[in-house]
């Protein structure tokens, strides 16, 4: 009989040996939770899972944001040229501010300024954030009951198989002592076969302290039921394992300091190990059999406080294991990195004149200095840590994406300057004058930077036009020999040689 159980069991037919139901609990089926549940499934840590996804999505939007970056320069550039104009207007209309208003308007549209496509990126990253905080929340209710349910499969295989045991004294009290066992191993640190002879050790010891305790409640005059029954042992068909599983990886999601990640980084509420008033708020939706995508015939015999408080016993009852999940790591960086962040952009707006020290947009600016690190520690601490690791990286990369932007527009600014003067970093200008004539400057690209040395230039070097070969044939022959002189000495200013009108007489005197 015993043998025709394990073949039963084996092949998943045996009446008593429930069907694993994890696996029919609905996923959630939006963009973001396909791309964290799914597509970054190579990434198995939850944890870091959230790390490489925040990344490469700030890395995807990075153009985005150095479009954003680099509007805003520009706008500032205007706003910093206009300011003496803007000076002057608000002087004119004096305390007329829809006056100065429009006129400021009018000003910036002609000058180019733009309102929109600065406003635009930060629009879609306000719609990203959102959309992302509650596709994780869902995510996080998911997880939180799934886990639940996997464990509950876990612990039904192994009781289911106790009770089905030829062996008379097997009863309720060992074969739920021994599922709380398998569980708890199942969410530290995974399962295989090989956990059945721990599982046998831990027996012999459970035998033995019923031994002292059934001759401590003898002498007291008490009765004492025995956790193991006498004569108990393991059914040689016991296994772990269902068909076709080598290896159950561990149930817990945890990430460095935080045990739980669909839970707050907080040291307050058990939230490492959640009671069951604590899981019942924490699966959101899933409470109802229809969002959980199991029949009711499956969703009631699993989700209630009784099964709960069953299969999470010694997890819930531990005293070796601390039951607190954070420690508030994660909320305090999103505080600092949102005012630093806040902090940056004042600093440059202020820079480009955009923010005068006192007025409405210096204030308005200081309000949200003080409620953006407010509203984020609120998200950090009454939500999962998945989302204040979101919130975390997002912002570190923000502002290394920031410096980095920064550093490349003043590049771009740099080589516009050098163009618009005419002249290429590390040319050599060499400034000749050739008999009356004004004064010619050369360029020659990747040249050494000792600019303005001395330099000899021969007639056939410079060509002449035809009015400069009929002054040189009314000229003596003496005059015609005539030896350019060269200009020596330091750098010529560039502006000024490039705007000299080189017909005027002032250049033909020498």
């Amino acid at each position: 009989m015993a043998f025709l159980n394990s073949i039963l069991a084996f092949l998943g037919m045996a009446e008593n040996i429930p069907d694993a139901i994890a696996g029919g609990v609905a996923a959630p089926g939006s963009m973001w939770h396909v791309l964290i549940l799914k597509s970054f499934a190579f990434v198995t840590d939850y944890g870091w899972r959230i790390v490489v996804f925040t990344v490469l999505l700030k890395l995807v939007l990075s153009p985005l944001d150095f479009y954003q970056r680099y509007k805003m320069h520009k706008n500032q550039k205007i706003t910093e040229r206009l300011k003496p104009t803007m000076e002057k207007i608000q002087k004119q209309y004096g305390n007329d501010k829809q006056a100065f208003s429009q006129k400021q308007m009018e000003l910036n549209r002609k000058e180019g300024y733009s309102y929109f496509s600065a406003c635009l990126p930060m629009i879609l990253t306000m719609v990203i954030f959102i959309t992302l905080w509650l596709s994780m929340q869902t995510i996080a209710r998911y997880m939180t009951f799934k886990e639940y349910i996997t464990m509950y499969d876990e612990y039904q295989y192994v009781t289911a198989q106790l009770s089905s045991s030829e062996t008379e004294s097997a009863d309720s009290a060992i074969a739920e002592k021994i599922g709380q066992e398998v569980v708890y191993e199942m969410y530290y640190r995974g399962v295989d076969d090989g956990f059945i002879s721990e599982i046998e050790k831990k027996i012999e010891q459970w035998r033995e302290e019923d031994d002292l305790n059934a001759a401590r409640a003898e002498s007291e005059g008490t009765d004492y039921r025995r956790i193991v029954p006498d004569g108990f042992a393991l059914p040689e068909d016991f296994t772990l394992l269902r068909e076709g599983v080598t290896h159950i990886e561990k149930t817990q999601a945890s990430f460095l300091w935080v045990k739980n990640i669909w839970a707050p980084d907080v040291p307050w509420g058990n939230q490492a190990i959640l009671s069951w008033s604590a899981f019942e708020s924490g699966v959101g939706d899933y409470k109802n059999a229809t969002t959980s995508g199991l029949s009711s015939e499956l969703h009631m015999p699993a989700y209630n406080q009784v099964m709960y408080e069953r299969v999470m016993g010694k997890l819930l009852n531990d005293p070796t294991e601390s039951r607190t999940n954070g420690y508030l790591v994660l909320p305090i960086l999103v505080v600092v990195l949102s005012l630093c962040s806040q902090l940056l952009s004042m600093f440059q707006q202020k820079r480009a004149g955009q923010v005068n020290a006192k007025g409405g947009m210096a204030t308005s600016m200081k309000v949200m200095m003080v409620i953006m690190p407010i509203m984020m520690a609120v998200f950090a601490v009454q939500y999962a840590s998945i989302f204040a690791l979101y919130m975390t990286v997002n912002s570190a990369t923000t502002l290394f994406f920031n410096f980095t932007f920064t550093g490349i527009i003043k590049l771009i600014d740099k080589s516009r300057r050098n163009r618009k003067h005419g002249i290429k970093t590390g040319s050599t200008r060499a400034v000749a004058t050739v008999g009356n004539n004004s004064a010619i400057i050369h360029y020659v690209k990747g040249a050494n930077p000792n600019a303005g040395a001395k330099v000899t230039v021969t007639p056939s070097d410079v060509p002449e036009s035809d009015a400069v070969k009929d002054k040189r044939s009314k000229k003596t022959k003496a005059a015609q020999q005539q030896t350019r002189s060269t200009v020596q000495g330091g750098r010529p200013d560039p502006n000024d040689l490039m705007n000299m009108d080189m017909s005027s007489k002032s250049n033909k005197k020498k």
